[in-house]
């Protein structure tokens, strides 16, 4: 067939006269072409016995058509694919129309197996097109590649490289057409103040009378990029059918998550580039969704939960459930689902010498206060600011120090299974805050009376060690690596900084009046302090251990969280009885909204970008944001 009617069949839109132009000059590298159309998109399939990677792939079948003038199309979707395999090894929609009008890209990686909605046509056989070349002096319209043996080292490079991109339309966001069998992945001077004003006791009609108080990630063995993976393609699969808000915002959190572990990758991974490159191109994902299908969302109530309840805190599972701490004042901890049920009430009696202490016969009770879940949601750690019952006089108060040898408490554990304690742990005096680790080594508890911090082995199911701070220890919060844990000092201006191998103590000094609450960025680049003496929440750098910014966001901040990306806090503010949605990266407020008297606890739910806020004075409020 000559090349003036074959260029006019692939002109006026034959599918095959087109492949046969590409196969004149692919043919000299071992590619071979074949090309579909469907429902006004070119589809245009590349395979070859090497793996070949996208982007001069891509520019050779961009260029040739755009020169051949094919107005009627506005887009080609390029697969490339391992002779003798039965599905792509990437796929990527090419635009033609001018670059400004494309969008960002969704990008899987190249181990993505994807399945075909249906095989792509080959192309007709009596097409000659081993002879295009010898019939013209004229260049092809696609100009050749280079032979694999004549192939500079740059570009064999680029060519053997297996990026996988993606680009979605601004109308489709994920194309339908690629997707057919379920896709699998593999996817300053110390400084000392008297014991800090922490919590006033809920309202008066409670029948308990309060003591006086005063107040995201994993190891280095974790496949981070592995889970990001996995978070992208939920995301992928939650667009692909979303239809209303609420979808959009499960796909936000999934490329939340995602970005998350990319941030989490340790800097001696060897995959620290490609995780880096990822994090990039999945940050715009997230963009996008915000901006074109979620505009600029804001907290709004969408659930009042009462009961017996008097929540010092409340604390996501990440798995579904939502545990409160009532405290002395119901002494119990209220569990609750997603869809806002009661799923039960745990009692916090126990008989502590069914647990291997018989120094305390009959029958005891605790006051929880808060929870820490292990990493995979299957434990939850409660502490007990005391004890009542045989053998405690009940007589624990925030105005305290060692001296005074105040009652050791306990720690219970409790399954999420049965959600029933299933064992306890003794600790210190006045255990306030409950960390585990990433990889459930130990079990953290921070004795407010006793001035110290607990180190629990979960496997043996004891404390092993004691490591002294100073006055009033509270918050505590572990990095990704389980290597460092970082512990609010709420009687000084200071942060500890625990070395979890050794239990070696450094500081970060000065940081402001009584810091409370910490969460830790994803990335483990910024710790967030509540400062509960200075109305305050702070932005320390760790690298320089230097306060990068302070902002003002109520009367008494106390408990906050962090978004799984780690763009936003949420801050409770006791005495204003609001909460404060901060933006981490220039720590402005952003917004605020009233809630119930006395908010205390907050957790935040990234499957559902649901912020639960613990109100002491007897209610859960829950925002949708």
């Amino acid at each position: 067939m000559a090349q003036s009617n074959l260029l006019q069949l692939a002109q006026e839109g034959d599918a095959n006269a087109i492949a046969a132009l590409m196969n004149a000059s692919l043919q000299v590298i071992g590619v071979s072409a074949r090309a579909v159309l469907r429902d006004g998109d070119l589809h245009v399939l590349l395979e070859s016995e090497r793996a070949l990677a996208p982007s001069p792939a891509i520019e050779f079948i961009r260029r040739g058509l755009m020169r051949l003038g094919l107005g009627w199309v506005s887009s080609t979707i390029v697969y490339s694919r391992i002779l003798g395999q039965s599905t792509p090894n990437w796929i990527q929609r090419v635009s033609l129309k001018p670059p400004e009008l494309e969008t960002n890209p969704f990008v899987l990686d190249s181990t993505t197996v994807i399945n075909s909605a249906a095989p792509l046509e080959p192309a007709a056989e009596t097409l000659e097109t081993a002879s295009l070349e010898a019939t013209t002096d004229k260049p092809p319209l696609f100009p050749p590649l280079p032979r694999w043996n004549q192939a500079s080292p740059l570009t064999l490079a680029l060519w053997l490289s297996l990026p996988l991109m993606f680009v979605m339309s601004s109308t489709i966001i994920w194309f339908r057409y690629l997707w057919g069998d379920t896709p699998q992945v593999i996817v300053k001077a110390d400084k000392t103040v008297a014991p800090p004003q922490e919590d006033a006791p809920p309202p008066a009609n409670k029948t308990a009378t309060p003591p006086k108080e005063n107040t995201a990630p994993q190891t280095d063995k974790t496949d981070f990029i592995s889970l990001a993976k996995d978070e992208g393609y939920q995301a992928y699969l939650i667009g692909l059918q979303a239809q209303s808000k609420g979808d959009w915002q499960k796909a936000a959190s999934h490329w939340r998550r995602a970005i998350a572990h990319l941030k989490a990758v340790p800097d001696n991974n060897p995959q620290k580039a490609i995780a880096q490159q990822k994090l990039a191109e999945y940050q715009g994902h997230l963009e996008f969704v915000m901006r074109e299908k979620l505009g600029n969302p804001s907290m709004e109530l969408v659930k009042t939960i009462t009961g017996t309840l008097s929540p010092k805190s409340v604390v996501s599972s990440d798995k579904g459930l939502f545990f409160a701490q009532n405290m002395m004042y119901n002494h119990s901890i209220t569990v609750y689902n997603r869809q806002y049920d009661l799923v039960k009430t745990i009692s916090d009696q126990i008989s502590l010498a069914d647990y291997g202490y018989p120094q305390f016969p009959g029958v005891q009770n605790g006051a929880p206060v808060e929870a820490a879940f292990t990493r995979d949601g299957s434990t939850a750690w409660v502490s007990n600011y005391q004890m009542y019952g045989a053998g405690f006089t009940s007589s624990a108060d925030d105005d305290c120090s060692p001296d005074q040898n105040h009652e050791q408490s306990f720690l219970y554990r409790i399954g999420t299974e049965k959600l029933a304690i299933d064992n306890v742990v003794q600790v210190g005096a006045v255990p306030k805050y409950v960390a585990t680790m990433p990889d459930n080594r130990y079990v953290l508890a921070s004795n407010w009376c006793s001035w110290d911090v607990s180190v629990i082995d979960p496997q043996q199911n004891k404390e092993i060690h004691r490591i002294q701070l100073g006055p009033y220890p509270r918050g505590i919060v572990v990095d990704n690596a389980s290597q460092m844990a970082y512990v609010a000092v709420m009687g000084s201006y200071d942060i500890a900084a625990i070395n979890l191998k050794d239990f070696s103590v450094d500081w970060l000094r000065g940081i402001g009046h009584s810091p409370r609450h910490l969460n830790l960025d994803p990335s483990g680049q910024y710790l967030y302090a509540t400062l509960n003496g200075e109305g305050q929440v702070a932005k320390i750098d760790l690298a320089s251990r230097a306060v990068m910014a302070k902002v003002a966001t109520g009367t008494s901040p106390r408990s906050m969280a962090i978004s799984n990306d780690g763009q936003f806090l949420y801050v409770v503010n006791y005495d204003s009885d609001s909460v404060s949605k901060v933006r981490t990266s220039d720590m402005q407020v952003v917004q605020s909204v009233a809630v119930n008297s006395a908010p205390i606890g907050i957790t935040y739910d990234g499957d559902t970008n649901q912020v639960w806020v613990a109100c002491y004075s007897g209610s859960i409020q829950v925002f949708q944001d």
